[in-house]
């Protein structure tokens, strides 16, 4: 398969794709999410942050997106962010900061 060199504009599109699969992989080694393929996925998308895109990094990104989406790989992030949330939380006793205040609560 042939390379062909992008516009400014497509370069750009692909350099911030690829800036951000390298965030989701991190945080998913940071979170435990997808722990076989992670630390895997992380290097890989490091190493390719270094290179001039081309048109082959092009269709790569489209795939480490479309990856991310079949792995629910956000959802699960949001999920582990909650649960860190709600642990802290829990083990400052601020677990009732979240709660609402009534306007009882507010005029005392």
């Amino acid at each position: 398969m042939d390379t062909f060199e992008l516009s400014a504009r497509e370069a750009e599109d692909v350099i911030f794709k690829e800036a951000w699969l390298t965030y989701f992989w991190k945080r998913a080694i940071v979170h435990g999410v997808e722990e076989d393929i992670a630390e895997e996925r992380f290097q890989y998308w490091t190493s390719q942050s270094k290179l001039s895109p081309t048109s082959h990094d092009a269709v790569d990104v489209e795939r480490g997106l479309v990856e991310l989406r079949k792995l629910g790989i956000e959802q699960l992030l949001w999920e582990a962010s909650r649960r860190e949330i709600i642990t802290d939380q829990t083990a400052n006793g601020t677990a009732s900061a979240a709660k609402p205040t009534t306007d009882m609560e507010v005029s005392s």
